[in-house]
């Protein structure tokens, strides 16, 4: 029995659509959300005082994007960490929130340091200068956990870098770094479905 070049090609063709078929799901029927983070109010940056601790507050707001896909994202809670250089300036907890398909949404978050922080001197050294240069970089560091129904969320793990512009100012919003299990199509994904 001989196969002829047309039924290879067919075959060859069926496994090729059957092996993209998760990208192709992934790509155009349900992609993970999007997340970026704004500091919109930070109280208390000041080092002034070098041994004294630092007592910070962060008012942060979470971008959560779910533009691209075509379920409802929920989750139950989940953790904010304000760093500098490693060092924890603030921790706090995110509420519980759900994003609908095709919609995006803001979610306020708190991050404060009991007691303060306090930062070795070659640290704060750093931050000093940094802020008398005009921009101080921060990182915010996001441990999101998802809700135990059908609503296509999973635990996801994001880290997002953001410059204060130097003392106790808004900042702009910043596009975050995402881990999870399904994020590896998320930057294959065309601009105009992240819109």
């Amino acid at each position: 029995m001989k196969i002829s070049r047309c039924e290879i090609a067919a075959i060859l063709c069926a496994m090729l659509a059957l092996a993209l078929s998760p990208l192709i799901y992934y790509l155009i029927l349900n992609l993970p959300p999007k997340f970026s983070v704004q500091l919109t109010d930070i109280q208390s940056l000041d080092i002034a005082a070098a041994a004294a601790p630092l007592t910070t507050f962060f008012n942060i707001t979470l971008h959560a994007s779910n533009k691209r896909g075509r379920t409802t994202a929920c989750y139950r809670h989940g953790e904010a960490a304000v760093r500098y250089s490693g060092f924890t300036l603030a921790r706090g907890r995110t509420p519980a929130f759900c994003v609908g398909a095709k919609e995006a949404r803001d979610v306020r978050v708190v991050a404060w340091a009991d007691g303060g922080v306090g930062l070795p001197k070659p640290i704060r050294d750093r931050m000093a200068a940094e802020r008398r240069a005009g921009t101080v970089e921060l990182e915010v560091d996001v441990k999101l956990f998802a809700e135990d129904d059908e609503s296509g969320a999973e635990p996801t793990w994001m880290w997002c870098k953001v410059a204060t512009g130097g003392g106790e100012k808004p900042t702009a919003a910043t596009p975050c770094s995402v881990f999870r299990s399904m994020i590896w199509a998320s930057d294959f994904a065309p601009n105009w479905m992240l819109v």
